[in-house]
């Protein structure tokens, strides 16, 4: 991965990522967008307009580094899996195990709400909130830590309780003990890279990223395997936690020394911590944004182990049909992830610019091509379902229950990737709460109960299944499609640009105490 700067474009002239998006926009009165009660003090940002074309190509540009950062992750897992394969096959479940319990409350620390913040703020032409935001984020969710740690720690006792074999939940409990020490660092370079993706500046995260997947994968394999080094067969299953947690600390470091100690792209929005400016305000406001979305998708992840309950009680070739094709729809999400979340940072400054029409373009362009990118992919699917089933296996049984249950499958597909698209929409515009009532009421009220129905009152097998997840996805399109429809874009520009505080001078925000800097 080049770690040369990539070229980047702002609203008002292009620049490169080393002078991140921190250009001031002029000030001018329009009509039609209000940013306080009284009529004189009417204020807009001059937006720059940006044809369709100009923002589908900027899309893609900024979805390729979203893309390759999230495979790298995914990368991260799946080469955690392989090496922990070939150790044993007690290994392998006990790793499972861990990461079935402590996924359940890691979703609290995954949040990614800054970008909806810091976005605005750059947007707005009041990049030092950017930085505040970060501050804010690091204490927030540092608090929230302390128990996902406590959590992370109590495996062992959680799977025993459960009745699992003792010594598998004694490797379990090990193998969660040592990842919680990832937790920090986790925090700390989740945040640090949406403060500089929001901002567009995308190759620290791509770069940090690839280097760690790299460094993960040359290290389980010398660590835990003893490949390439001759009659030593490594340190097995307990060095496959550490590796993975130092490799967390690795790409911080990088990002730390290249980005911020070297090239101080950070320096102007962020100019060093400082505990005054973490005001309870800000604390309100970004927690207002951060625990809907936080417990969002807590609730998507314990309602997909919830569907897998059921899938279970189908068979043993059919709950492995399930979990295959879940790998395949995770590679179609992370491909409309990475459209969104280009079109969310284009949605977001745009917003903070009082831009309206400019943001609600970006999020029909986002949409659009997330649509043609699933849609293109489940016919793909359907028409080849038994060659992607071979990817992971020949297993005649396999492949005849997958291709039985290609329709609703290919369908389910499309309608999960499609309603990730449409939530972009009201998430930039932080409705965090409105989307998580509405996936709750979708998952719980709908898909839960639909997939319950569908496999006891009419067919027990994986048609049933898929059809009750197509049915709770298909709710959920609609309802994400009417918050976007009808949400009032200039109402929430205005919320934007207001959250920005960009009517204040910036050398006059409000604190809660003296000023007492550290840097």
């Amino acid at each position: 991965m080049a770690w040369n700067n990539h070229q980047q474009q702002t609203e008002s002239s292009a620049a490169n990522e080393s002078t991140p998006l921190i250009v001031p926009t002029a000030l001018v009165v329009k009509d039609g967008l209000e940013v306080s009660e009284d009529d004189s003090s009417a204020i807009a940002i001059e937006p720059r307009c940006h044809s369709i074309s100009e923002d589908v190509i900027d899309t893609v540009k900024l979805g390729v580094p979203i893309f390759i950062a999230m495979l790298s992750w995914v990368g991260m897992k799946t080469t955690d899996t392989a090496l922990l394969g070939h150790v044993s096959a007690n290994a392998l479940s006990a790793a499972a195990l861990s990461d079935l319990w402590t996924m359940c409350s890691a979703m609290l620390v995954q949040g990614r709400i800054l970008d909806i913040l810091v976005g605005g703020a750059v947007g707005a032409g009041n990049p030092r909130l950017a930085g505040i935001y970060l501050q804010v984020a690091y204490v927030v969710i540092s608090c929230v830590a302390v128990l996902v740690i406590l959590c992370w720690n109590l495996t062992e006792l959680v799977w025993i309780k459960f009745g699992t074999d003792p010594e598998i939940a004694k490797m379990a409990g090990y193998y969660a003990s040592v990842l919680s020490i990832s937790i920090p660092g986790q925090i700390i370079f989740g945040q640090l890279s949406q403060f500089f993706s929001a901002q567009r500046i995308m190759h620290p995260e791509v770069n940090s990223s690839t280097l760690s997947l790299c460094c993960n994968m040359l290290f389980g394999l010398i660590f835990v395997l003893g490949i390439p080094i001759p009659g030593w067969a490594g340190f097995g299953f307990k060095a496959c936690p550490i590796v993975t947690t130092c490799v967390v600390y690795v790409q911080i470091i990088s990002m730390w020394y290249i980005y911020i100690h070297k090239q101080r792209l950070h320096q102007a929005a962020w100019g060093g911590w400082a505990w005054d400016e973490i005001t309870w305000s800000r604390i309100i406001t970004f927690s207002s944004l951060y625990f809907p979305s936080a417990f969002g998708i807590a609730s998507d992840f314990w309602r997909v182990a919830a569907i897998g309950i059921m899938a279970a009680q189908l068979g043993d070739e059919e709950v492995a049909v399930f979990n295959t094709s879940y790998r395949l729809m995770w590679i179609v999400l992370v491909c409309v992830m990475a459209v969104g979340g280009a079109s969310g940072i284009n949605m977001s400054m745009r917003l903070g610019s009082l831009d309206h029409v400019g943001a609600r373009q970006a999020g029909l362009v986002g949409v659009g091509l997330s649509s043609f990118i699933c849609i293109a992919i489940g016919v793909v699917v359907w028409t080849n379902i038994r060659a992607f089933g071979r990817i992971f296996t020949d297993d005649e049984v396999f492949l005849r229950l997958f291709h039985e249950a290609r329709t609703p499958f290919a369908i389910t597909l499309i309608f999960m990737n499609i309603s990730i698209a449409i939530e972009k929409i009201p998430y930039s515009m932080g409705r965090t709460y409105e989307v998580f009532w509405m996936g709750f009421l979708a998952s719980w009220g709908a898909q839960v109960p639909a997939v319950y129905l569908c496999t006891t009152y009419w067919r027990n097998d994986l048609t049933g299944l898929y059809t009750g997840m197509c049915i709770g996805y298909g709710v959920l399109v609609i309802l994400y499609g009417a918050i976007a429809s009808m949400s009032d874009w200039k109402k929430y520009a205005k919320l934007a640009y207001q959250r920005s505080e960009s009517n204040i001078d910036s050398s006059q925000i409000p604190t809660d105490t003296p000023q007492s800097k550290t840097h």
